[in-house]
C-alpha cells in the first residue's frame, strides 16, 4: 500500500516537474521571438551599409562602428541626414507635446462637466467620445485629408505640425475623457461642497481639491496621448509629407530610397526614436497601469 502511495506520489511529481519544464520552455521562446527582432534592429545601428548586406547574416556587428548615431547629429547641411533628423525630432516634440497639453486642459474640463452637470445623456456622450477611439486611423486618413486640402485650404493646414496636432486631438481626447470622468464620479461631491462653503469657487475648487485627487489619470493619460502621437506613422505620411512637418517615423521612412536602401541608418533612427518611449515606459509603467485602473476602485 505504502509502496503504490509513493509510486503515484513520484508520478505526481514527475507531471509537476515536465509541466514547469514545458512553461519555462514557451515562455523562453515567446522572449526569443519578442526579443530577437529588437536585437538585430540593435546589431544592424551598430553595422557599416556593407555589414547590413552580407549573407549569412552576422549577429555580432563586425566591423563595430558609431558612425550611424555620429551622422544624426553631425554635418548639419540643408540636405543632409542630421538636419531631417534634428528637424524631425523638433516637430515630434511639438506636435506630441501640444497635443498632451490639449487633451489633458480640454478633456479633464469636458470629463468634469459630464461628471458633475445635470445633462440628459450623458453617458452616450461620453460612449461617443470614447467610439472615435475605436475607429481605426486608416479609415480616417482620406476624409481629413479631403477635408484638409479641398474645405480648409483657405487655411493652409495642410503640411504643418498645427494639422497634426488638431488631428491627434481628436483621436486621443475620447480616451482622456472616458478615464478622466472616471475619476471625477468617485470623488464625493461632498468635498467640492465643503470648499464652496469656505468661499472657494468652482474653478478654484476643481484646481486646488479635484486636480490633486486625479493626479494618476493625469499622469496616465498624459503618458498614453504623448506615445500615442509620437509613434503616428500615417497621418504624418498622409498630411505633412513635405519638409516642413514630418515626424520621426516619417523621417525613418524617408531613408528607405528606390534604388538604395540604408538599412544601418534606418536602424539607428528606430533606436533613437524609441528611446523616449522606452524610457517613459520604465520611468512611469507602473503610473500608467495605476492609473488607469484606480479610478474604477476608488470610493
Amino acid at each position: 500500500m505504502q509502496s503504490a502511495v509513493a509510486g503515484e506520489s513520484q508520478r505526481s511529481g514527475s507531471r509537476i516537474k515536465w509541466s514547469r519544464v514545458g512553461v519555462y520552455a514557451l515562455v523562453i521562446i515567446v522572449l526569443l521571438w519578442t526579443l530577437a527582432p529588437l536585437y538585430f534592429l540593435v546589431i544592424t545601428s551598430f553595422k557599416t551599409l556593407i555589414g547590413t548586406t552580407t549573407y549569412p547574416i552576422s549577429w555580432i556587428p563586425h566591423p563595430f562602428t558609431l558612425q550611424n548615431y555620429a551622422i544624426m547629429f553631425s554635418h548639419y547641411s540643408q540636405d543632409s541626414v542630421s538636419f531631417r533628423f534634428l528637424h524631425a525630432l523638433r516637430n515630434s516634440v511639438i506636435a506630441a507635446g501640444v497635443t498632451t497639453l490639449l487633451n489633458l486642459v480640454l478633456g479633464t474640463a469636458a470629463a468634469y462637466v459630464l461628471s458633475r452637470a445635470r445633462i440628459r445623456g450623458k453617458n452616450i456622450i461620453t460612449m461617443s467620445f470614447l467610439a472615435s477611439n475605436l475607429v481605426p486611423a486608416i479609415a480616417l486618413v482620406i476624409p481629413f485629408y479631403v477635408l484638409t486640402v479641398t474645405y480648409m485650404g483657405s487655411l493652409h493646414l495642410y503640411d504643418t505640425n498645427t494639422v497634426l496636432i488638431i488631428v491627434y486631438t481628436s483621436f486621443s481626447l475620447g480616451l482622456v475623457i472616458w478615464i478622466m470622468r472616471a475619476y471625477f464620479d468617485s470623488i464625493p461631491q461632498d468635498l467640492e461642497e465643503a470648499g464652496m462653503v469656505d468661499g472657494a469657487s468652482r474653478i478654484r475648487t476643481l484646481l486646488q481639491i479635484l486636480l490633486p485627487l486625479t493626479a494618476p489619470g493625469l499622469l496616465a493619460t498624459g503618458l498614453l496621448t504623448f506615445l500615442t502621437s509620437w509613434d503616428n506613422f500615417v497621418l504624418p505620411l498622409t498630411l505633412a509629407p513635405n519638409s516642413s512637418a514630418y515626424n520621426l517615423p516619417f523621417f525613418i521612412y524617408s531613408l528607405n530610397g528606390q534604388y538604395l536602401h540604408m538599412n544601418n541608418e534606418i536602424a539607428a533612427g528606430g533606436i533613437l526614436t524609441a528611446i523616449p518611449p522606452v524610457l517613459i515606459l520604465i520611468l512611469f509603467g507602473k503610473y500608467i497601469v495605476s492609473g488607469l485602473t484606480a479610478g474604477s476602485v476608488k470610493g
